[in-house]
């Protein structure tokens, strides 16, 4: 029975502890979604009345977080949100308030024109609000790579005066991946706020035409992977192994969808849509469309690269 004197509305400055509270009680007592929370706020495009609290009696007890992107789907940059995370605090679950912020949190969002949400969540909880489960997945390609002599780049961390090269890079390989999130024009968007995460930028000639994630413990599986093509991606892998003097020879799994634009160059992809990846149709969007090639198997299904906040959830 859902409570009735909830007062659900947009986070205020001074709610930000209460809710870092609230989202570590309600995933066991971990840091990982205050955290994103704390790290989504630093976008340039984060909106505060996307970001609801459920208030009863001056007692804030849940929290939904709507975080906007552009999203590219069937060749077109959609209006999105991304529902990440939802928390409602342990003594006050199943009475309804979860509901009542992701319906008032559809209903702000398409007041403000986005016309998708997308999540990964609960398979059996989500739907009924009206989320498509598997509208996306992981995809990979596996490559072996050796240490060679012909080309290495020349590796750095990301600097101010990369990221509108980085963005050009990002829309090179990824403008043609379905459920493809276009990366903020804003250094912290290729930064890792994980200590074992390192961003490396590729160049050649002083020209910048790489760009990975790699966790310290996952040396042979970035988390991105951007080339300029699939010659420079093949000089990408040979610089990482160049750099691993014991293994003359590495095979390693790539973050690349089928229609990323150097993936025809460099073998088979494998792409799998979870159950889990959900979208929810806002307003007139190419998402039934979509939907439907996916599930008639006439298109892969989507893959998001997940942004730096997520590194550390």
């Amino acid at each position: 029975m859902a409570i009735r004197s909830v007062l659900i509305r947009p986070e205020r400055v001074a709610d930000y502890a209460e809710i870092g509270a609230l989202n570590a009680r309600a995933f066991d007592n971990r840091t990982g979604e205050p955290m994103v929370v704390a790290l989504q706020r630093q976008r340039r495009v984060f909106d505060p009345e996307l970001s609801l609290v459920a208030e009863i009696e001056g007692r804030i007890v849940g929290h939904v977080l709507f975080s906007p992107y552009r999203m590219r789907l069937l060749g077109q940059t959609v209006p999105t949100v991304n529902l990440a995370p939802i928390a409602v605090d342990p003594a006050y679950q199943n009475q309804g308030i979860g509901s009542q912020l992701i319906a008032e949190g559809h209903a702000v969002a398409t007041s403000k024109g986005y016309t998708i949400s997308i999540l990964f969540g609960h398979t059996t909880y989500y739907p009924r609000f009206g989320y498509h489960t598997y509208a996306f997945g992981p995809s990979h390609l596996t490559l072996s790579a050796e240490a060679s002599t012909v080309e290495l780049l020349d590796t750095r961390g990301p600097t101010s005066e990369d990221v509108s090269a980085l963005c050009e890079l990002w829309q090179r390989e990824e403008q043609g991946v379905d459920m493809a999130l276009e990366p903020d024009h804003d250094l912290l968007d290729w930064l890792s706020p994980h200590p074992a995460i390192r961003a490396s930028v590729y160049t050649r000639a002083g020209e910048v035409v790489g760009y990975t994630r790699i966790h310290q413990d996952e040396p042979t599986t970035p988390r991105v992977f951007l080339a300029h093509d699939a010659d420079t991606a093949r000089a990408m892998l040979a610089t990482m192994v160049s750099k691993r003097a014991e293994t003359p020879e590495v095979s390693f799994t790539l973050p690349l969808h089928p229609l990323s634009a150097s993936a025809a160059s460099l073998g088979h992809v494998e792409s799998t849509p979870w159950e889990a990846g959900m979208a929810y149709e806002l307003a007139p969007s190419p998402l039934p469309d979509y939907l439907a090639e996916v599930r008639e198997k006439r298109r892969p299904a989507g893959r998001p690269i997940w942004p730096v906040a997520f590194d550390l959830s």
